[in-house]
């Protein structure tokens, strides 16, 4: 297990150089960062769970529980705002994660530097408290494990802070990931980025929560 500290404020400067991978890696990461529009305390852990079995279907926020509307991507797109880069394509498609959709991003085509300097993304503004504490939870899925598969990571507030790669857990059921932060700002972004490195690859997410670290 190995630990990073994230300064950039680039994921791709911050990210593992997907053609150099040549091994399974599991991984944690701590980010301290501290701005007016970053969030201030940030830590995150991967896992080896059970599969999930409660699927976020709520098409709305619900404060207390979790403030990501259509989190379980159950009720389309939006308000998730997709970013697609040349060659790829973004879809919700069935199965989900315990539950009937998930978030696919697919990459169809050739690999270029937009991969790298301005990844395929999703994304979506939350109504926070500023300093509360919370906790992101999500589901990732990637098709297979590869040294140049790619990796999922996570901005939070245009910070990146969290990136899962596909060896990480091994490739075809959903797994575990948590990030911990307080808030900043409100409304507070949450972005997922999908630094992809071979074509074709397919990857997916679901069942996205963010909650009081603090249970109401």
């Amino acid at each position: 297990m190995t630990t990073r500290a994230t300064t950039t404020t680039s994921l791709i400067t911050t990210s593992r150089t997907i053609a150099s991978t040549t091994s399974s890696t599991t991984l944690s990461t701590t980010l301290s960062t501290t701005s007016s529009t970053t969030p201030s305390t940030t830590s995150s852990t991967i896992s080896f769970p059970t599969p999930s079995t409660t699927p976020n279907n709520t098409c709305d926020p619900t404060p207390g529980i979790n403030l990501v509307a259509n989190g379980g991507f159950e009720c389309d797109l939006d308000p998730w705002i997709p970013g697609d880069i040349p060659f790829s394509t973004h879809s919700i498609v069935s199965p989900g994660d315990a539950s009937t959709f998930a978030y696919e991003y697919e990459q169809v085509g050739p690999i270029t530097d937009d991969n790298y300097q301005s990844p395929g993304s999703v994304n979506q503004d939350l109504i926070v408290t500023v300093g509360e504490s919370y906790i992101l939870r999500f589901r990732t899925f990637f098709d297979k494990c590869t040294p140049s598969e790619g990796f999922v990571g996570v901005m939070l507030n245009h910070a990146p802070v969290y990136t899962v790669d596909a060896c990480d857990f091994g490739a075809g059921d959903f797994r575990d990931n948590t990030v911990s932060f307080t808030a900043t700002v409100s409304p507070f972004n949450v972005r997922f980025e999908f630094i992809i490195g071979e074509s074709p690859a397919l990857v997916k997410i679901d069942n996205v929560v963010v909650e009081p670290a603090v249970p109401w």
